[in-house]
């Protein structure tokens, strides 16, 4: 499954950005690089999410969600940062911070404290409520201390 298209990431980013980053002469975007990026990145993205989602991402009910927009921007953020890699060393940096704070995020999500709202869980997640509720806590009332089993 690919998180982003690349309508989705020249939306993002200036057209003239990507031709220079794909095209050495900066002549075109070349879409065969840009796609190749995207697919490594929606590749990337998946093996985070794998050990907390099911894949493809699908809504609780089991049907097939749209992607949500945070995972469309790291999609696209990653491709940025696999493309301006073949770059000049000074041209990455800014690149290099945002795959960083992708990385963050998509750890963040694999643990839970970032949701994907609606996504289903794997089963063997502890904290998914259609499974057993290990590792969730459980309330109610303590035994009686005074009552007449107790004697």
């Amino acid at each position: 499954m690919n998180y982003a298209t690349l309508t989705q990431l020249t939306e993002r980013y200036a057209e003239r950005d990507l031709r220079h980053i794909t095209d050495p002469d900066a002549q075109a975007l070349d879409a065969t690089r840009a796609g190749q990026a995207l697919a490594d990145a929606s590749a990337e993205i998946e093996g985070w999410l794998a050990t907390r989602y099911l894949l493809p991402l699908q809504d609780v009910t089991g049907a097939a969600m749209a992607v949500p927009t945070i995972l469309v921007r790291c999609a696209c953020d990653i491709a940025i940062y696999r493309l301006q890699t073949l770059r000049p060393a000074d041209d990455i940096k800014d690149a290099r911070q945002r795959y960083e704070d992708v990385v963050r995020l998509l750890k963040a999500i694999a643990c839970g404290d970032v949701q994907l709202p609606g996504a289903a869980l794997r089963d063997d997640v502890a904290d998914n409520p259609a499974s057993q509720s290990a590792g969730m806590p459980q309330f109610g009332e303590p035994p009686s201390l005074f009552g007449r089993g107790n004697r």
